[in-house]
């Protein structure tokens, strides 16, 4: 079997997103994307066609079909008696600066810094990577494999929240998750209370199902259990969704002495409360003494995906709460379900991961926010890098009003960063934008120079309109 098909199966076909496509084009079309988003690098080698057609059900005729087509794109090259590889594309040795008028928006190489997850497996365990799409029947579970929720559930207890394998449900990702307990439990109707900022993917959720939403900000500790209270209080939420673990982007881990507060306010109301758990394997693997509260509340409905701490393609999410309702169970089943080869994969990997896999991980990554936060303040020192005690990016205030033109131009040399306001439903945080730093040093040095050009031609274009 040739060394990437379970690569090829589990990152680029985890999730199948344009099901109106013909199998081919829906083959070329990942292909793309995970050239475009580096998860799969130029010169690489492609499966065999028929090893593909195998791990992915389709006909060899379909693959062929497909790379012909990438062939005839440019895409892809055949070499006689090698393979088939992706073809490397010309690129320039420094990044091109575009002016704030030009048409064109792309840059070719372009780093994503804007995301929370990695995008290379190299840091990954090492599990098995076979997959046999014959093990499973035609009649698949809608609520997941059951080989992963038994792998989320032991996962969960062991890091302090006891929990059953009926407890849980697989979903393609955290907001999907967020998204069916919100239309579960007709948010739309009610305002709901969130913890700001939150991940865009989980904003964007929060914004289209709800009605108008109360932001509470975190204090430099954390999520403020007194405001939580009068949040509920005042406006008769039925959502409340909260992150101690991080608070989002910004980083910030409430004080552990206000989890409990904060989970007597939450038993004191009626809203459901919801909890993002994503970050947690890594912080607690830091310090055991972190305390979600579902560990502290049953009132609480845990939320995550695998992509924070495994990498960007790995397209698991889960939900679990305390005793699931047959609304929930029903509306599961209307859910998109991610890629058999995915669910097994994540099995494996969560079963693999050990307590010092997960503690030198967050050690790395720690290490790498410290080297971008220095980087950051020595060639940008009119950038404000807030203070953070856990997470995998940086949050920087920008001394400027809106930082979104110049997240603009930034994208326009060749990176791409988070803006605050698109963290939080009540338009502020206008000035701030997070830089991830999980991404390989080298690449974060790129990226810094490129941000230091990008802010340098924006400053020239601000002061020439003044």
């Amino acid at each position: 079997m040739d060394q990437d098909i379970a690569w090829w199966t589990t990152v680029v076909f985890g999730t199948d997103e344009r099901t109106d496509l013909p199998r081919y084009l829906r083959i070329v079309t990942a292909i793309e994307q995970a050239i475009d988003a580096r998860t799969v690098i130029y010169g690489q080698r492609l499966p065999a066609e028929r090893t593909l057609a195998a791990a992915l059900c389709v006909s060899r005729g379909t693959v062929v079909r497909a790379f012909e087509e990438l062939v005839g794109r440019g895409v892809l090259e055949r070499v006689h008696g090698s393979g088939t590889f992706v073809r490397p594309r010309p690129t320039t040795s420094r990044p091109v600066i575009r002016h704030l008028d030009s048409s064109t928006d792309e840059v070719g190489d372009m780093i994503d810094l804007s995301g929370s997850a990695p995008i290379g497996p190299s840091h990954l365990p090492i599990i098995d990577w076979d997959f046999d799409p014959t093990t499973y029947g035609a009649n698949l579970p809608a609520r997941g494999l059951p080989i992963l929720r038994q792998a989320l559930a032991r996962h969960l207890t062991r890091l302090g929240v006891p929990t059953e394998a009926e407890q849980i449900i697989v979903t393609t990702g955290a907001a999907e998750a967020l998204d069916l307990l919100l239309r579960t439990h007709s948010a739309a109707k009610r305002p709901v209370v969130v913890g700001a900022p939150m991940w865009p993917a989980l904003r964007s959720v929060v914004t289209e199902r709800t009605a108008p939403s109360l932001c509470l900000y975190p204090d430099a500790g954390g999520v403020d259990p007194a405001a939580a209270r009068r949040a509920l209080r005042r406006t008769g939420a039925s959502i409340a969704f909260f992150d101690v673990i991080e608070s989002g982007p910004s980083g910030r881990t409430t004080a552990t002495f206000r989890s409990p507060r904060i989970a007597a306010a939450i038993e004191d109301h009626s809203a459901v409360a919801v909890e993002d758990l994503s970050f947690l394997p890594l912080a607690a693997a830091h310090d055991p003494q972190v305390r979600p509260l579902a560990a502290l509340s049953e009132r609480v409905t845990a939320i995550g995906e695998l992509n924070r701490m495994f990498w960007a393609g790995c397209g698991i999410g889960w939900i679990r709460e305390t005793a699931p309702d047959a609304t929930l169970l029903t509306a599961s089943f209307r859910l998109p379900i991610p890629a058999l080869s995915a669910q097994e994969h994540a099995a494996r990997l969560l079963d693999a991961a050990s307590a010092q896999w997960f503690a030198d991980r967050y050690d790395h990554l720690a290490r790498t926010v410290t080297y971008l936060r220095d980087l950051l303040a020595k060639s940008v020192p009119s950038w404000t890098v807030e203070p953070s005690t856990t997470g995998d990016g940086v949050w920087i205030r920008l001394p400027v009003v809106d930082a979104s033109t110049f997240a603009h131009v930034a994208a326009r040399s060749g990176v791409r960063v988070c803006v605050g306001y698109e963290c939080v439903t009540d338009g502020g945080l206008r000035e701030y934008i997070r830089v991830s730093a999980a991404a390989d040093l080298p690449v974060l040095e790129g990226a810094v120079d490129r941000l230091v050009e990008a802010w340098a031609t924006y400053t020239r274009r601000l002061a020439a309109s003044v």
